[in-house]
């Protein structure tokens, strides 16, 4: 099969397993018993996930260190959201900085 296919199809099963995720979810929702314990352990658990995904992706660009460039332009977005900033003003100023450096030559 061509490569072009092979992505079909992969978006198709990604696209069907995160639908039956959903659905499970509405369904199953209201019948499992969750203690509040499990249902704070789950919580985090999901927390623990996307901060590894992004702190991956911040350090990481396939199998090779992403560079100083944008490990400084996540710092600052981090920076500035601990300090409130709007989104939008963090998004544009953590893309500023990562520009400016590059620019610079600064990978």
């Amino acid at each position: 099969m061509s490569e072009t296919l092979w992505i079909i199809v992969g978006i198709a099963v990604l696209s069907v397993g995160t639908y039956l995720m959903r659905f499970g979810g509405a369904k199953l929702g209201g019948k499992l018993a969750l203690s509040e314990r499990s249902q704070a352990m789950l919580n985090d658990a999901a927390t623990t996930l996307l901060f590894a995904v992004a702190l991956a992706a911040t350090f990481f660009e396939g199998s090779h260190f992403a560079g100083s460039a944008r490990v400084t332009g996540v710092a600052v977005a981090v920076f500035l959201a601990w300090r409130k900033v709007p989104l939008i003003v963090v998004i544009i100023a953590a893309a500023v900085v990562t520009a400016l450096l590059r620019l610079a030559g600064i990978n």
